[in-house]
């Protein structure tokens, strides 16, 4: 099989309705896993996750990735913290953080934190318990330099991929 059929680029997947589990063995296609090094959180995990951050729903498309891929996704942003061990505790550090510095926390009120770069770097889904089946993704850096980065959580996934496991940086 050739190199270049192994790095098929994410635009094969459609964009506006690829599913997680396609998203999955585009990945797995691509060799940016191991076989068998992604795992799924279970139901009761996500749940304890919504809990955990302070929201009332998590985004019906966000919660098919943490069931397929949630425990370790990070060979695909190696310098992001974005796996469930980590997600439980992100909002409460982040928090923490922005407090310490006597930042405005208040856009984090309803908000699922998805994963958290160097520094006060994070990914997050504003207004999760209200947010589309396939909600936008937003940055913010050090709190103050929020962004919308992607309309979809889709187009955040295809970042991703497109991106060959680098994570987007907002300069």
């Amino acid at each position: 099989m050739s190199r270049k059929r192994d790095r098929a680029p994410a635009s094969a997947l459609d964009p506006r309705r690829f599913t997680i589990a396609e998203y999955r063995a585009a990945v797995q296609a691509r060799r940016q896993v191991r076989p068998g090094e992604l795992a799924g959180c279970s139901p009761g995990e996500i749940d304890t996750l919504m809990y955990t951050q302070g929201v009332g729903r998590i985004p019906w498309l966000y919660r098919e990735f943490l069931g397929a891929m949630g425990k370790n996704p990070k060979p695909l942003m190696p310098t992001v913290d974005w796996s469930y061990p980590d997600l439980l505790q992100a909002k409460a550090e982040v928090l923490e953080d922005l407090r310490s510095d006597a930042v405005d926390t208040g856009f984090l009120d309803d908000a699922l934190v998805i994963g958290l770069g160097s520094g006060h770097f994070i990914y997050y889904i504003p207004d999760a318990s209200t947010a589309p089946d396939d909600p936008p993704v937003w940055t913010a850096s050090d709190g103050t330099d929020r962004v919308r980065l992607h309309a979809t959580f889709r187009e955040f996934l295809l970042s991703i991929l497109d991106g060959a496991g680098q994570a987007v940086e907002i300069r």
